[in-house]
């Protein structure tokens, strides 16, 4: 190279979690550079924790004896003998006290000066920065809540409130009269204090038609920059980033230039070092104000990655072991259309609410086309002590029409059973038409909320009506040719087949009858005809009223489930249960103190795994019925000592026969 000898690290630490520390040792292990992950009790399982060459427990319960724990993190990568620290972003990314301290500790930080993250960290310092350098800013008052309320005038409403040391939305609000101003301050500084432990705030004039714009940035530490173009990052919900974009399409060319020059003025003069990012609003006339600096990684560096070609975390790490920019701004070109969904485990038609959880199980598409970041491992549990974000979707396509319709296509291959996302949310984003014409701006999903929550939840219903059952009937019954399927023992010949099947807690009948090259089903009273049917492994497509459906199918804890387009459907039925599932019932209203258990099925036992007298816990194994040449298990509906049996092995069992009786407090059970 021009630089002569590379210098390289053997080895870092990284303080953070989930996908953007997964993310950083791929990277280093692509550069044979060794990794200390540190970790927090609840995040035990996850996949950083595994990939990294060396990971270490922070114990404690709160992040600020674990990710925050600033002298820990710096004691424990010196005693490990890491060169550096990466911060990836969050937690410690953007605190010029903590990157002071590395330094101190000879330990090189990755990522940009202590005094560049004080400079521009600070939103009002930033924004008097940049605004020295003859750059639009968005006109705004700063100070006291006094000196605000008594200049206030100075500004049309409606304004934004903020706190100056904020990011990720908090502490913003909207006040549309002067009136609501100084209840909106004090609230305002209120969270200030709380998110950020400094009351700092400011208020500047809101533009509710603007689209949020950034450019990627790169500087050597010595006074040379680089852009690597634009991401569009209009789709958000309370301030915070949905679904971004490279390049923006929806402005001029012109513009963008006015925007790359806007950044590298801003980089170079403080002779920026490392990876940032120059966060620009454009209003309606393609006016632009200089919003905020991220003097580090952002979420939504991927599509900058795919249209550019390259590793931003190998840039990260080139310029902080000295080799400076690794290309001059000449070789530096965009390809194609990138697209990023922020998959999260909330749910968006109850406000957004983040919906903690188990992942039993992670199917992603095999497809060339398609990137997942993510922290995921199988069998983990999510804690609620982060942030809901579970990983990024990515995809690329020739243009932006194309790379919608691949992110479409992949995203409803993807599927994590028994998990709340916001994925079918996104999905009905990236199918509206507006989104589709790159009519968008900040509050986008706002706006649309409405129009959005009703097309899904249509979706949703038109769905449920019948295309689950079939699925499940057909995945159960129709498909499974093995000697000893269901449909085997079933046998052909009655001309109609019926079952129940449960959905969500609502049971439907449903018939279906075998043609030779189709199934007719009977639902609700309607003849629904399904023929070209396929099933590889957990994927099964068929047509229904000449429209082809393709669907993913896992089982799960007793249950199928099914997802169509982004939207998961939880199915069972007693005539193919695993397991016998208990649900509180209250057949003979006079035995309240025994909790005994019913059969909901017929068959015959061929196990008993207790005995009168037996202390038995909850969901303890009972008895083994044979059902269907289909072994049930039978769990105890809960704690309690087993009063009698009154089956032994070989009894036949009735629907509704009483099957043990249990001395306790409880409520009648029976198995369903």
């Amino acid at each position: 190279t021009a630089h002569g000898q590379m210098k390289f690290f053997d080895k870092i630490l990284i303080a953070n979690r989930g996908e953007i520390a997964v993310r950083i040792i791929r990277t280093a292990k692509d550069s044979g550079i060794q990794t200390i992950a540190v970790y927090a009790p609840d995040d035990a399982d996850s996949l950083h924790v595994s990939l990294a060459d060396k990971a270490i427990l922070l114990a404690g319960d709160t992040l600020a004896e674990t990710y925050l724990n600033q002298k820990r993190i710096i004691r424990l990568a010196k005693e490990n003998g890491a060169q550096a620290i990466h911060p990836g972003y969050g937690f410690l990314s953007e605190n010029a006290e903590f990157a002071e301290r590395v330094e101190k500790q000879g330990l090189v930080f990755i990522g940009a000066t202590p005094g560049q993250i004080a400079l521009m960290g600070e939103k009002t310092r930033s924004i008097d920065f940049v605004k020295k350098l003859k750059l639009p800013v968005i006109p705004g008052l700063h100070g006291t809540i006094n000196d605000i309320v008594s200049n206030a005038s100075e500004l049309s409403f409606p304004v934004l409130v903020k706190a100056s040391g904020g990011g990720g939305g908090k502490g913003m609000l909207v006040v549309g009269s002067m009136s609501e101003l100084p209840i909106a301050l004090q609230k305002a500084q209120r969270q200030a204090v709380a998110y950020f432990s400094h009351g700092g705030i400011f208020i500047e004039k809101y533009l509710p038609r603007a689209r949020h714009i950034e450019v990627q940035v790169f500087g050597d530490g010595n006074g040379n920059a680089v852009h690597l173009f634009e991401r569009e990052c209009s789709i958000q919900r309370r301030y915070q980033k949905l679904i971004e974009e490279s390049p923006a399409t929806s402005i001029s060319n012109k513009l963008k230039e006015k925007l790359y020059h806007a950044a590298l003025k801003i980089a170079g003069s403080i002779q920026y070092r490392g990876a940032g990012t120059i966060e620009f609003l454009i209003d309606e006339e393609e006016n632009f104000y200089f919003l905020e600096m991220n003097t580090r990684l952002q979420v939504e560096h991927p599509v900058t990655e795919i249209t550019t070609g390259f590793d931003l975390v190998d840039w990260q790490l080139q310029i902080a072991a000295g080799n400076g920019l690794p290309k001059t701004q000449s070789a530096i070109k965009q390809n194609g259309h990138a697209i990023e969904l922020r998959l999260c485990a909330e749910d968006p038609l109850a406000g957004f609410h983040p919906v903690p959880g188990k992942i039993d199980r992670i199917k992603i598409p095999d497809s060339p086309d398609f990137r997942l970041d993510s922290f995921l491992n199988e069998g983990m549990q999510l804690s609620s002590h982060y942030d809901s974000l579970l990983g990024k979707v990515i995809v690329a396509g020739n243009n932006r029409d194309e790379a919608i319709e691949k992110l479409l296509s992949v995203s409803g291959k993807m599927m994590l059973p028994g998990l709340k996302t916001n994925l079918s949310f996104l999905r009905q984003i990236l199918k509206d038409k507006s989104f589709r014409q790159n009519k968008i701006d900040t509050c986008f999903v706002e706006n649309q909320f409405e129009q959005l929550k009703g097309l899904l939840l249509a979706d949703r219903s038109e769905f449920q009506k019948a295309i689950p059952f079939i699925v499940y009937s057909l995945y159960h019954f129709y498909s499974h040719k093995p000697k000893g399927s269901a449909w085997e023992r079933m046998g052909y010949h009655r001309s109609f087949n019926k079952f129940i099947i449960e959905l969500e807690g609502e049971t439907k009948t449903i018939q279906f009858k075998k043609y030779h090259t189709k199934v007719e089903f009977r639902i609700d009273g309607d003849v629904i005809p399904v023929s070209g049917i396929k099933v590889q492994g957990d994927e099964l497509s068929f047509r229904l009223n000449e429209k082809k459906l393709e669907v993913l199918i896992t089982e799960q804890c007793g249950f199928t489930w099914v997802q169509l387009e982004g939207h998961q459907f939880k199915l069972r039925s007693k005539h193919i249960l695993p397991e016998a599932f208990v649900n509180k019932k209250d057949p003979d209203k006079n035995s309240t103190n025994v909790a005994n258990v019913f059969a909901d099925l017929f068959g015959k036992v061929i196990k008993t795994h207790v005995k009168t007298g037996d202390h038995v816990q909850e969901k303890q194994l009972l008895l083994t019925i044979e059902s269907m040449k289909t072994e049930f298990r039978i769990l105890s509906p809960s704690g309690g000592t087993v009063k009698q049996l009154h089956v032994g092995v070989g009894s036949f069992v009735q629907d509704k026969q009483l099957l043990i009786e249990f001395e306790s407090k409880d409520k009648i059970s029976t198995i369903t």
